[in-house]
């Protein structure tokens, strides 16, 4: 018994197992595709393996009455097959939805379009010749493509491709290419047997919408038949003996063959990549144009292509390969409509960029603004923290210890940075401009640039940096002393700062006319292209760190004297900082 019990376990765990591997293939397939068909069959896949699993574990545990489930569970699988078969019925909508397209492989549905553009044909020429030539005629192809055996002529005069089909995985090694030559070279047979019997205008009208019912999925596979058949074919046709003769001798290009009535056998060209077949095409078309000219008649064939055939080619830059004098508007649309595009885009550009400085403009108001309320709040409280620190320190609030006296010194320095930067912040926005003409004067670059160095060599020392200078010594500046110090030294300072140990910084300041022209040069890291008109925005860092203010107030300083401030560098070879002042009034 106890055995038995063990049997019937590992049934349930087999059972289980086999559900749970099939149930995990059903989710993928429906995680995939997402068809409502298919979520009913997965909804009855789970009834049916679940009886699998429910079967031992009745028979082992539960009671006579637990065998009601099974009708249940029939009835319930049974309701969702229906429901599943329901919706894929609607889908299909008697094979013409979109889910029959989805359903049917590329390969597959490449051969029924062939089928049904072979069929026509078969149709129109059993009346003249007969079902029987016709199978002569397949039995043919099928010896020139083994790819085709298998297919017949059914007893209601269609050609029936199912045994290709049904092979399509032992012949899909060989690719749709090799379909697309044995049915080509099949279907150009049964076309020039057609034009013994009807103008070959007429087949060109047929092929012509037939080809236009093809999908677009396939279109890719038919351009080049409808080009040679429907664009060049319908001119040879109509060629005369010396002419045609004239054509046959002049074009010799691999692939194409004409025949002795101006038919074409293209089946070939697909053994060649789509650009080959493009080289081919329009090698032939520009041949045959220069020796028959026709090129009105060209483009009327041309224009007269199937709108599936027409929006690929249109695609890319076929038109604008065509010979002189063949489709010239249709090149000139093409070529206007691609610059009114490129017009488009940089109308765009330019809107897009307006827009930004307009952006850029606006914040930079709104920044002013905020800089100036925050630099004038920052202000009052500072004033009255400085008063009472230096009454701290003077002990005029009391006695103090010796680490007192330090904290407080500290504390001191603090406030003293803090406050310069206010100062900074409340240069930004502007300076008054009477007030500046009133403080300026004339003065020598050599002379600041001395007082200046006194504080900045102490920095460079530490560094063990070398400052070189070469200044005219009649080189004058005209403007506020005090200013141009600062925004000269914050220049200096940073390229202190960025220069590294052991580096070169180079002053050089020249006469220029009534002008003073004043270089600084490191040989820092330097500075990135996209970023060297950002370096004077307020608070702008970069890679630098810092506040950002020290550029930017020199930019202001510079610019309200009427004078001009750039810089230039090299990533890895430091930078350049031109200030151009005026030297006299």
């Amino acid at each position: 018994m106890e055995r038995s019990d063990e049997m019937k376990l590992i049934i349930v765990l087999i059972n289980a197992i086999l559900s749970i591997f099939i149930l995990s293939i059903a989710f993928k397939v429906y995680n995939i595709y997402r068809r409502k068909y298919l979520f009913w069959f997965l909804i009855s896949l789970i009834i049916i393996t679940f009886t699998f699993i429910y079967s031992p574990i009745e028979m082992l545990y539960l009671n006579q009455y637990a065998i009601i489930f099974y009708p249940v569970a029939i009835i319930l699988a049974e309701i969702t097959i229906i429901m599943a078969e329901k919706e894929l019925l609607t889908s299909l909508k008697i094979e013409k939805g979109e889910e029959y397209k989805f359903l049917i492989r590329e390969d597959i549905a490449l051969i029924r379009a062939y089928q049904k553009l072979i069929n026509h044909f078969i149709r129109r020429i059993a009346p003249f010749i007969g079902v029987k030539s016709i199978e002569n005629l397949l039995d043919e192809c099928i010896e020139k493509y083994p790819i085709l055996a298998g297919c017949y002529i059914g007893i209601d005069e269609r050609l029936i491709t199912k045994a290709v089909e049904e092979n399509i995985n032992v012949i899909r090694e060989e690719g749709k290419e090799k379909i697309c030559e044995a049915f080509t070279y099949l279907l150009s047979k049964l076309i020039d047997l057609h034009s013994a019997f009807v103008p070959y205008d007429e087949i060109a009208d047929e092929l012509r919408k037939e080809i236009g019912k093809i999908e677009r999925r396939l279109t890719k596979y038919f351009i080049y038949f409808a080009l040679f058949k429907l664009v060049i074919e319908p001119i040879l046709r109509k060629c005369k003996a010396e002419e045609l003769k004239a054509v046959r001798i002049s074009i010799d290009i691999k692939g194409i063959y004409i025949n002795k009535r101006g038919g074409l056998e293209i089946h070939q060209l697909y053994y060649y990549d789509d650009s080959e077949k493009e080289k081919k095409f329009l090698n032939f078309l520009h041949r045959l144009s220069t020796i028959l000219g026709k090129k009105e008649e060209i483009t009327n064939n041309f224009r007269n292509l199937p709108p599936n055939i027409k929006e690929e080619i249109y695609k890319h830059e076929f038109m604008s390969k065509l010979p002189k004098g063949i489709m010239e508007e249709e090149k000139i649309a093409l070529a206007s409509k691609e610059k009114l595009i490129e017009e488009l885009v940089e109308k765009k550009r330019k809107l897009e960029e307006a827009y930004m400085r307009l952006a850029e403009a606006k914040l930079d108001r709104m920044k002013s603004r905020f800089i100036d309320i925050v630099a004038h709040e920052l202000k009052t409280p500072l004033t009255a923290i400085k008063t009472y620190n230096e009454l701290l320190l003077k002990e005029k609030l009391g006695k103090l210890n010796k680490l007192q006296k330090e904290k407080l010194e500290k504390m001191a320095k603090s406030i003293e940075r803090l406050t310069n930067l206010v100062d900074d912040m409340l240069q930004i926005p502007s300076i008054d401009r009477k007030e500046l003409e009133l403080r300026k004067e004339k003065f020598y670059a050599k002379d600041l640039f001395e007082k200046m160095l006194g504080e900045i060599e102490e920095i460079s020392a530490e560094k063990k940096q070398i400052i070189e200078t070469e200044i005219d010594e009649k080189a004058t500046i005209f403007g506020d002393q005090k200013l141009i110090e600062k925004a000269i030294k914050n220049i200096l300072i940073n390229a202190v700062k960025y220069t590294p140990a052991g580096g070169k910084i180079r002053i050089r300041v020249s006469r220029n006319a009534s002008f003073s022209h004043i270089q600084i040069s490191d040989t820092g890291k330097g500075i990135r292209k996209e970023e060297l008109e950002k370096i004077f925005e307020p608070f702008y860092t970069g890679e630098g760190g810092g506040v950002g203010l020290g550029l930017a107030i020199a930019k202001n300083i510079v610019e309200s004297h009427g004078g001009k401030i750039w810089a230039e560098s090299m990533v890895g070879k430091g930078s350049t900082f031109h200030i151009v002042l005026r030297g006299e009034k």
